[in-house]
């Protein structure tokens, strides 16, 4: 006997068949809803974090972070304890005695939050500002201005606790001068200022008053005294072991039992004679833009789905090279990545410089610097200066990397 389907059957076949397809729908609405309300909340939670690569942060282990210094400070001994805003480091004792107060990128602080900084911990051991910014010397009136410093650095030539007659510095980034109300630099020092290692002057008649790499400031019934230190790169991971670097700066940061370091974030940046009022932005903007982005990915990833593969295809015309590169300097204008359009532009340079001094293409940067000095005759730090990753800041800056680049280059005769 065989059996047939009813009209009943046949109703209920595609009836199952549209359930499970809703089924499976709502359910990949479930999950996508889910991953979203997941990652933003991820975002939310990393977005008030400073990044641990940025300059001189003590958490860094990356080359310009100061990690390695902070780790040897707590190995003798020193209690090391890292805030991000002036409020953290009063409440953290800057203004017990004992206690000092490092600055690490002194470019991060803003005017209001260096004043309250030194006036808050002047019953402390002191400050120091271990990155002498021009801009916060000039907010802060010391009678210092910072200027870019030569390779002529003589010996220490003074007589502070933590600088020893024999102690050889490198890597100045700043040498310090006095200057006036005004900001101009004239020379010399401000009244009861030590100065420590005199960085010469470059030659011509434009060439900056000859300097120090760092000044110890006295302190005032106002404020704690004062160190502008203008070799931060000497803190840093990567050239804390250079000659008597990790000595120096060891002791200098080391002098007291407690030191707070002050890694400053966006509202010690910010902080302005409207300190107290509310913030601009909204608390909700971070964690809700973060959900939007993840929600145009999720429907940018559903709808590429339907592309189906990729298709490899020979192209009907030949493109010249050069509409290559304008397309690709343009998409980098046109998303202000200045960062990767130096970088692109410092390792293309790095090649042939590497390919023209007969080193390997991949070989190490240091190398290349030293080479590249032997070879035209320049001070490593200044080709260093220019090699090294730093991001432009304006299109103006990009356009002189170029130029040095280029310069640098044709310095360098081929073999």
């Amino acid at each position: 006997m065989t059996a047939t389907a009813t009209d009943g059957d046949r109703a209920v076949r595609p009836a199952t068949a549209d359930t499970r397809s809703a089924a499976r729908r709502v359910r990949g609405v479930v999950l996508w809803a889910l991953a979203l309300v997941v990652g933003g909340a991820l975002i939310a939670l990393a977005a008030g974090r400073p990044s641990p690569d940025e300059y001189l942060h003590p958490d860094g282990t990356g080359q310009t972070g100061a990690r390695a210094l902070v780790e040897v400070l707590r190995d003798q001994g020193v209690d090391v304890e890292v805030v991000e805003t002036t409020a953290e480091a009063l409440a953290a004792g800057a203004n017990a005695p004992g206690t000092t107060v490092v600055v690490g990128n002194s470019s991060l602080l803003g005017e209001t939050a260096a004043r309250d900084l030194l006036r808050g911990s002047r019953d402390g051991d002191g400050v120091v500002l271990l990155d002498g910014a021009p801009q916060v010397l000039y907010a802060l009136g010391l009678g210092l201005d910072a200027l870019p410093a030569t390779d002529d650095i003589g010996p220490a030539g003074c007589s502070v606790r933590w600088v020893r007659p024999d102690d050889e510095l490198r890597r100045v980034s700043w040498t310090l001068v006095g200057a006036d109300e005004d900001g101009a630099s004239t020379g010399g020092l401000p009244p009861g200022a030590t100065g420590c290692y005199e960085v010469a002057s470059g030659s011509g008649d434009d060439a900056p008053p000859p300097g120090h790499a760092a000044v110890l400031v006295p302190g005032t019934a106002d404020r704690a005294p004062v160190t502008v230190v203008g070799f931060p790169d000497a803190a840093t991971n990567r050239f804390v072991t250079e000659a008597d670097h990790a000595g120096l700066v060891v002791r200098l940061l080391g002098a007291s039992p407690r030191l707070v370091w002050f890694h400053p974030n966006a509202e010690a940046l910010a902080a302005g004679p409207d300190q107290g009022s509310e913030p601009v932005a909204p608390s909700f903007l971070v964690p809700a833009t973060a959900v939007l982005a993840l929600a145009v990915l999720a429907f940018a990833l559903a709808r590429g789905r339907r592309l189906g593969r990729l298709v490899p295809e020979r192209l009907p015309v030949v493109v010249r090279g050069t509409e290559t590169t304008e397309s690709r300097a343009a998409m980098y204008r046109a998303a202000s990545d200045r960062g990767r359009a130096a970088a692109v532009l410092r390792r293309a340079s790095t090649t042939r410089l590497a390919s023209r001094l007969g080193l390997p293409a991949h070989a190490p940067l240091p190398t290349v610097v030293a080479a590249t000095a032997a070879a035209t005759g320049l001070a490593p730090s200044e080709v260093d200066a220019v090699l090294r990753d730093s991001v432009p800041p304006d299109e103006a800056a990009l356009v002189r990397l170029a130029q040095q680049l280029t310069r640098l280059e044709e310095k360098v005769s081929t073999p």
